[in-house]
């Protein structure tokens, strides 16, 4: 069995993270049984400072059968402990998450290349997307205009999850660039999701991300403000990442009319997700730019529809029934769509929620993703 040592910031029982835990943690789940996994991480979560409880850092820890995790303490994030451990162990494969951090992106790669090991592959999770590159921009593009001068990546293999992000890859990194498309693997589907009726005129909607520019929760609280005919309770989930850019949410907030009940609810532990996803009526999440979306995947498979930005991979969203994809520079029909669904009875809701939770089912039932995920491994 081939012994895969990854490095990223952050694995379970964080979730605060996000979409790059989640994707991570269920290619494990598919894979364990496959490959050994060695993992090394934080001993905090996203945004914290405590390190998780009953978890001891800075040893090997087995987790599930082939998979093993080590907690990096704060004070042991060096050089000379990643060196210690891909030392200790002659691994198959390194695998390395993200491109832009310098403790469990930038330094194992090149403790890796100095220990001479000849299978790397890096997973961008988006980092290279124009929205993700919008965020400290100067510094992102001195940093890839070095990586290309200087040779940084060559001789990696780089981990696409879409055609789009395989396009981003050879414009940023090189043309030449080794790219192998592994699309992601979603959460395993348990059972059909229970859902109450939904109320004609009435409509409960939530967001599940942090709170960033990137996320466009302002946008869609501006879209809120306009709509004045219907009862509208909108929820956000997730970790506040810009302070500033929440202090402008909460201000729009403050002026919303009595029809809009806007609640921020804070983080949610991942594995609680799915079950609250259950409980509204529609995810709303006008992004800048996924390079996945794992909760509007998790959407469909609670059958909750989305009305989403047309900056992700999930397109044509209205011809399957299951919500709406649209540009944000037409805000008129995210109003339009939100409106729509308000004012929809609860069979023709119904209808809806049936469609998302088998295009799911679909999606999540292809072998070929599986095969992908292996073969990105069996290099």
């Amino acid at each position: 069995m081939k012994k895969i040592i990854s490095f990223t910031d952050y694995y379970w029982p964080g979730y605060k993270a996000g979409g790059t835990i989640r994707a991570f943690m269920n290619q494990v789940d598919f894979l364990k049984n496959e490959f050994e996994f060695f993992i090394v991480t934080r001993n905090t979560d996203y945004t914290e400072t405590t390190p998780y409880e009953g978890i001891t850092p800075d040893r090997w820890t087995v987790i599930a059968p082939n998979v093993n995790v080590f907690y990096v303490s704060d004070a042991n994030q060096t050089s000379k402990t990643f060196s210690s451990i891909l030392k200790e162990t002659r691994y198959d494969m390194v695998y390395i998450h993200l491109l832009f951090g310098f403790s469990y992106s930038i330094l194992p790669l090149l403790l890796a290349k100095r220990q001479k090991y000849s299978h790397i592959i890096i997973c961008p999770h988006g980092n290279l997307g124009s929205g993700a590159l919008a965020v400290k921009p100067f510094r992102k593009k001195l940093f890839l205009g070095a990586a290309r001068l200087t040779g940084y990546y060559n001789g990696t293999v780089f981990h696409s999850v879409t055609s789009h992000e395989t396009a981003d890859i050879q414009s940023h990194i090189g043309k030449n660039t080794r790219i192998l498309l592994a699309r992601e693997l979603p959460r395993k589907i348990s059972s059909p999701p229970l859902r109450k009726p939904k109320t004609t005129g009435k409509l409960s909607m939530v967001t599940v991300a942090r709170i960033s520019p990137e996320k466009n929760q302002l946008y869609a609280l501006e879209i809120l403000r306009q709509c004045k005919d219907h009862e509208i309770r909108y929820d956000l989930i997730g970790p506040v990442y810009d302070e500033a850019y929440w202090n402008k949410c909460k201000n729009l907030i403050e002026s919303m009319s009595p029809n809009i009940k806007v609640n921020y609810r804070g983080s949610i532990n991942s594995e609680k997700i799915p079950d609250e996803l259950q409980t509204y009526d529609l995810m709303l999440l006008p992004t800048t730019g996924e390079n996945f979306g794992h909760t509007i995947l998790e959407s469909f498979m609670a059958g909750c529809p989305v009305i989403i930005s047309d900056r992700t991979p999930w397109k044509d969203l209205e011809n399957a029934g299951i919500g709406r994809d649209i540009p944000l520079e037409n805000p008129g029909g995210f109003k339009e769509a939100v409106e729509f669904f308000a004012s929809m009875d609860s069979p023709g809701f119904e209808t809806f929620s049936a469609n998302a939770f088998r295009y799911a089912q679909a999606y999540v039932s292809n072998p070929e993703m599986l095969s992908e995920n292996i073969n990105l491994f069996n290099l």
